[in-house]
C-alpha cells in the first residue's frame, strides 16, 4: 500500500481511515491476490530495499537482502584506497551499485552470466546516477584484466535444502541464481580456481556463503589458495556467512 500510493509510514497511519478510490482499491486487491500465491511483494511492487536505496527487481534477479548489505559495508570499510572492483554475479548490481556510491574512486565491474539481470543492473545503475561498466560473463570467462578488489554473491544452495526453504522463494526467484550442484558449493569451486589470476597483487576478494558452508570453505582454500590469509565473519545473527580472501 505504502509503495502504490507513494506514501512513507506516517502518511499510511494519517490516511487509514480515508476511502480508497476504486483504481487504488483494485490495484490493492490485485496485489493481494498475487500475495496469496506466495508471490514476493518485491516482484509485486518492482522494488526492493537495499542500503537504504529502492532498487528495480523482476523475476530475472534474485531480491536483495538485508544481511547482504553486511558484506557491501564490510568491503566499503576496508577498500578506500581500491581503484578497480568487481561485482561478480550482480544480479540486480546492488551489491555494486551501491560500492560505485560509497567509494566513488573506484571504477566498478559488474558481471552476470544473465543478459536479463544485467539490463536490470543497468537500470538501477542509471536510475540511481551510477557510472560502471557491465558485461556478461559466466564467472570469470569474459573478463579480462585484474582488480583490486572481487565481492560476489554467488549461488550457493544445495538442493536438499529445497524442503525447508520459502515457498515465495521456491516459486518466484530464479532457480540459477540460488541453486549450486555439489553441496552448494560448485560455483566457490570455479570461482577460487580462476580467482588469483583476476586479482591485482596483495588484492582482496569477499563473499557471501551458507551457514553451513564455512567448514567445506576452509578445505577449499587451503587446498586452492593456500597463499591467501582467509577471514571469516558471522552475520548479525550469530551465523558464518562472509569470508573475505587477502592475497
Amino acid at each position: 500500500m505504502m509503495n502504490r500510493a507513494n506514501w512513507t509510514p506516517s502518511q499510511l497511519i494519517l490516511h487509514r481511515q480515508d476511502v480508497m478510490p476504486d483504481a487504488s482499491w483494485q490495484q490493492f486487491q490485485a496485489d493481494v491476490a498475487r500475495l496469496a500465491k506466495f508471490e514476493p511483494a518485491q516482484y509485486i511492487t518492482g522494488v526492493a530495499p537495499f542500503f537504504g536505496v529502492m532498487f528495480k527487481v523482476t523475476s530475472a534477479v534474485l531480491i536483495p537482502r538485508f544481511e547482504t548489505e553486511e558484506l557491501v559495508d564490510w568491503v566499503a570499510k576496508e577498500q578506500t584506497a581500491a581503484r578497480t572492483g568487481l561485482d561478480l554475479g550482480t544480479g540486480s548490481g546492488a551489491i555494486g551499485i551501491t560500492l560505485a556510491r560509497q567509494l566513488p574512486q573506484v571504477a566498478m565491474t559488474l558481471s552476470d552470466v544473465s543478459e536479463a539481470a544485467l539490463a536490470v543492473a543497468e537500470q538501477n545503475a542509471q536510475s540511481q546516477h551510477v557510472q560502471a561498466q557491465f558485461v556478461t560473463s559466466d564467472l570469470f570467462s569474459h573478463l579480462p584484466g585484474r582488480f583490486d578488489f572481487v565481492v560476489t554473491n554467488l549461488p550457493y544452495i544445495a538442493s536438499e535444502e529445497t524442503p525447508v526453504m520459502d515457498q515465495s522463494t521456491l516459486r518466484y526467484e530464479p532457480k540459477m541464481a540460488l541453486f549450486a550442484s555439489h553441496h552448494g558449493l560448485a560455483l566457490f569451486e570455479r570461482f577460487i580456481e580462476a580467482l588469483p589470476a583476476h586479482l591485482n597483487d596483495h588484492g582482496t576478494a569477499y563473499l557471501e556463503f551458507g551457514y553451513r558452508q564455512q567448514p567445506a570453505l576452509q578445505k577449499l582454500f587451503a587446498e586452492k589458495v593456500p597463499q591467501a590469509q582467509v577471514t571469516f565473519r558471522q552475520d548479525m545473527a550469530g551465523h558464518p556467512r562472509m569470508a573475505k580472501l587477502q592475497f
